[in-house]
């Protein structure tokens, strides 16, 4: 499933054209404001305007469905379920109840797949991290008073997760998380790590197919100090007005894990689909790095800005196909060529 980012789709995949995987549990986790609740709006904006699914379900504990955004790209709206949950017990009896029902769709279909009632469907949490245990609720509400947890929460969690980890295949309903990273207060003592701890039990982990890490980084202005949200004299980053977002994939199923893909958020325009593959692009030998620009020789022997590069479109369908090629091969798992498995495929 399409991120609308083609630098964020190849880290989680190895393709620029493809992201998420369908039919699994991915977890994006991050720091606030660092862009998980928009990637996962555009993730839904791309899949129904590719018509890739037919229903959206969003489960809210914290209130920040982007129903605005959604209505600026012309989202149909009668596709989304919006589904307010307080609390982890009530948003695990009406997910669990959820996928029940996409899960006997999904076998009624493939005994009989000209039934027509395969329900394709996105499932969003957003996010796992603000549900707290009843009790809790329970005795602030009603003992006025707040009790130690003792663990009760992560116990709900785990268990969640495990309900749902067979269900989300079975039904092929894809299921995003929304989770919170946090600094590790021993980090300073034992060295600091790129991974960082995540909240939502252990199930959690286990249970996600992707586990995408994302940070907010800090752009540097004219004047020499570090900002975010202002424009930068570098060319390359001088059009934008938003924030410089790092994805880093900490686990996959579907390629290697570890690749990172650093964007830029502009609050007018959004992700720019070619933004974070130049760095690649040149390294594969696709373009050619000069004084005060770059070529592409497959597009052009002149020099073009780096602003041109990543709005031109012509300019990356010259190689992209190519590029998409290359990429794959490295990131997969397999370290055979296309060519290599032909080979091998003929002779079996």
């Amino acid at each position: 499933m399409s991120t609308g980012s083609y630098a964020i789709n190849r880290v989680l995949s190895g393709s620029i054209y493809k992201g998420f995987p369908v039919g699994r549990i991915s977890t994006i986790a991050g720091e606030s404001q660092s862009g998980k609740s928009l990637l996962v709006a555009n993730t839904i904006i791309e899949a129904l305007k590719n018509d890739a699914v037919d229903v959206v379900y969003i489960f809210d504990s914290e209130g920040g469905v982007l129903v605005d955004y959604f209505k600026s790209n012309n989202v149909d709206m009668s596709k989304i379920n919006h589904i307010p949950v307080i609390s982890l017990e009530q948003c695990a009896v009406k997910m669990l109840n959820l996928y029940d029902t996409l899960v006997t769709a999904r076998q009624d279909w493939l005994k009989d797949p000209d039934n027509n009632d395969n329900i394709r469907a996105l499932v969003v949490l957003d996010s796992i991290g603000g549900l707290s245990s009843d009790k809790l609720i329970t005795d602030a509400v009603k003992k006025d008073q707040m009790v130690a947890d003792m663990g009760s929460s992560a116990k709900l969690r785990n268990n969640l997760m495990r309900g749902l980890m067979m269900r989300v295949p079975m039904s092929n309903a894809t299921l995003l998380i929304v989770n919170h990273i946090y600094d590790d207060p021993s980090a300073g003592m034992f060295g600091a790590s790129k991974i960082k701890a995540m909240g939502g039990g252990r199930g959690l982990v286990y249970s996600s197919h992707v586990i995408l890490q994302c940070d907010k980084l800090l752009v540097k202005s004219n004047n020499d100090e570090f900002m975010t949200g202002e424009e930068s004299d570098d060319d390359s980053l001088g059009f934008y007005k938003g924030n410089r977002l790092r994805f880093f994939v900490v686990k996959s199923r579907i390629a290697k894990p570890a690749f990172q893909a650093t964007v830029f958020l502009s609050f007018d325009h959004g992700y720019n689909k070619w933004d974070g593959l130049v760095e690649d692009a040149i390294a594969y030998g696709y373009i050619q790095e000069v004084r005060g620009g770059v070529i592409v020789p497959s597009y052009s022997d002149k020099k073009i800005t780096r602003k041109e590069l990543i709005t031109n479109d012509a300019v990356w369908k010259s190689f992209i196909d190519d590029f998409d090629k290359k990429s794959i091969e490295k990131m997969a798992y397999s370290n055979s060529t296309a060519k290599e498995i032909d080979a091998i495929e003929e002779e079996i």
